[in-house]
């Protein structure tokens, strides 16, 4: 009597679906635990730290297009546009002082402070007819403040250096020259993701020594920052190549009335 009602009690089928499905939920729920904390990997898939990711240091297409257009709808922008006859685009990004031959990354500028929330896309800019004079547009992200918000010091000193640099090129013997000397006055806080008009000047030459002057100023005009500096053309000719033939090509870009 007592083993017959043990093996009813072991095989009754009722009992043993119960159990089973049991065993299945039971299953089913290590199982997504398991996804969940990546204890479990199913064949095909991809483990989070796998998936592909943009490793380009460009903002998307699109963005870089917006930006650009911001650059090119601003007063400074339509002034030099609308006056062709004394002012004419160039491209900025042009390896002016790097051997052609050189292999490695990009130079400073185009190459580490320029990508996404940096030095957004190519600076926008004009030279003018004289070849003393160039304004140009930037914008600058967030990745380039030193306090929140605030673009750094140092930033802005890197792009006066750069920027003035331009009308030294242009007019210095063999179109090529070093800083000398970097003068900065920090008017007012540089706010970030904003777009920002440099513009420079050439105040007075003699010999191999260019003195050049510029602003930093935003959309509406307001001198954010400004600076002086002196540019060297080397005397040691072996130092720098010449750059003539390269200031040449890069006035032969854009279309222009000189």
């Amino acid at each position: 009597m007592n083993k017959s009602i043990y093996t009813k009690f072991v095989f009754s089928q009722p009992m043993l679906a119960t159990w089973a499905v049991c065993c299945i939920a039971f299953g089913v729920s290590i199982s997504l635990v398991g996804v969940d904390k990546g204890w479990i990997n199913f064949v095909g898939s991809a483990k989070k730290e796998d998936t592909p990711t943009n490793s380009d240091n460009t903002p998307d297409e699109m963005e870089q297009t917006r930006i650009t257009d911001m650059l090119l709808n601003t007063r400074a922008a339509k002034e030099c546009i609308g006056n062709p006859n004394e002012w004419k685009r160039v491209p900025y990004f042009w390896p002016i002082g790097r051997d052609p031959g050189r292999k490695g990354p990009a130079a400073f500028v185009p190459g580490l402070l320029h990508g996404p929330d940096k030095l957004s896309v190519e600076p926008i800019a004009f030279i003018n007819r004289d070849r003393k004079q160039f304004v140009i547009l930037v914008h600058l992200g967030k990745s380039l403040c030193g306090h929140d918000g605030i673009i750094h010091g140092g930033v802005q000193a890197t792009l006066l250096d750069e920027f003035t640099a331009r009308p030294a090129f242009w007019n210095l013997p063999r179109n090529i020259a070093l800083t000398a000397n970097l003068k900065i006055n920090y008017r007012r806080p540089v706010v970030a993701n904003q777009v920002l008009v440099f513009r420079t000047r050439l105040v007075e030459m003699e010999g191999r020594k260019a003195k050049i002057a510029a602003t930093l100023e935003d959309t509406s005009g307001n001198v954010l920052t400004d600076a002086e500096s002196l540019y060297i053309s080397p005397s040691n000719e072996k130092l720098l190549l010449d750059r003539s033939s390269e200031i040449k090509k890069i006035e032969s870009v854009y279309p222009g009335n000189f």
